[in-house]
């Protein structure tokens, strides 16, 4: 599956070659982006907070990448771990 990129979201296959599947390399790029996005539009007076889940795939304990990466740009992370959706 190739790396798709839409309104809703980032969605591909863990692994292959950058931009093509969802490489560590991807998650830390769109993650800063949206780092910078929170940073750019909350009001220096007020906390910047994101909250955290993953599902059970093999792959989700590379959320670190995303609790690292945001907390390096001085966002707080609430991580709630393993989390349902409600659809």
């Amino acid at each position: 599956m190739t790396l798709i990129k839409s309104i809703s979201g980032i969605r591909g296959t863990i692994g292959g070659p950058v931009g093509e599947g969802l490489t560590p390399f991807d998650i830390v790029k769109f993650t800063a982006a949206y780092g910078a996005w929170i940073n750019n539009n909350t009001p220096s007076n007020e906390p910047k907070k994101v909250v955290l889940g993953r599902d059970a795939r093999i792959s989700g304990p590379m959320a670190h990448l995303v609790t690292g990466t945001l907390m390096g740009m001085g966002i707080d992370i609430i991580d709630v771990g393993l989390s349902t959706t409600n659809s």
